[in-house]
């Protein structure tokens, strides 16, 4: 049997009690931010106390919550389950309000141990441009990054742009990683060498090539993470981000920023000698 359809045999009643119950999942949901008494569970869902207790009874046979005097609380078991029960339902709305973006991109280049809590990009909003605007989304990205004190990015192509917006980041104090492939160091070599041999030694600035095909461009600072994706007929889209200045969606792309410069080696400037 498949992996995960054995393991769906092993917990399908617990996902049915989970999920087929409105009342239960907003019950788990608020007890996960806070204690809340029968009073506030009254004011704030508009149930009645008899639609209420039983829930609250199964939740408790369960040991997903206890009660101390008036108020109730989930168990650390509980707080596993609400959390978890969380982290689904932000995924499910990202991905219905985002539709486009997800069903339209190659986003199953994103590493699995990423991928499963994509849920982490549900504060996010689509940058797009417009037909009378057609460099919007490149320019709302320079702008955002204005101010930022780190930048860390990932490309697997090169705009004209970015060998002189990273010179001047780097000559202001920014300090900045990147990864590209090979293909894009080439370039860089090419057509921008005096701005690599300018910025390589720098203190503030280092550079890594990945070794493996990268399908994804993001950009992740102390403020923000902007994400891009290639189209499903293999073109990138730069009129399409991703952008979120949520600490977790941020924390998410810094994570996986470490994953592809751990996976990366160091380049010199000698290295664009070796190139030509």
């Amino acid at each position: 049997m498949i992996p995960g359809i054995d393991l769906y045999e092993g917990v399908k009643e617990e996902l049915k009690f989970l999920a087929t119950s409105g009342v239960r999942i907003k019950l788990l949901i608020s007890l996960n931010k806070e204690n809340m008494t029968m009073d506030q569970f009254r004011d704030e869902f508009g149930y009645r106390t008899s639609t209420i207790l039983p829930v609250l009874a199964e939740l408790k046979s369960k040991d997903l919550i206890y009660k101390d005097d008036r108020q109730y609380g989930l168990t650390q078991y509980g707080e596993l389950h609400s959390s978890k029960l969380i982290e689904f339902i932000e995924a499910l709305h990202m991905l219905k309000k985002q539709k486009r973006f997800w069903k339209n991109h190659e986003t199953h280049v994103i590493p699995d141990l990423f991928f499963r809590s994509i849920g982490s990009l549900n504060r996010s909003t689509i940058m797009e441009d417009m037909p009378a605007d057609l460099f919007a989304t490149h320019r709302h990205f320079t702008e955002l990054l204005g101010g930022c004190e780190v930048v860390n990015g990932v490309s697997p192509f090169i705009h004209p742009d970015f060998p002189d917006l990273f010179k001047v980041f780097v000559e202001s104090g920014v300090v900045v990683r990147l990864v590209v492939t090979y293909p894009v160091l080439k370039l860089m070599c090419d057509r921008h060498k005096d701005v690599l041999q300018h910025v390589v030694n720098m203190p503030n600035f280092s550079l890594r090539v990945a070794d493996k095909d990268v399908k994804v461009a993001f950009t992740v600072t102390e403020k923000l993470l902007s994400l891009g994706f290639f189209r499903l007929d293999g073109t990138y889209d730069y009129g399409m981000d991703l952008v979120s200045e949520d600490a977790t969606a941020i924390l998410w792309g810094s994570a996986l920023f470490e994953y592809y410069w751990n996976q990366s080696v160091d380049i010199t400037e000698h290295d664009c000698t070796r190139l030509q």
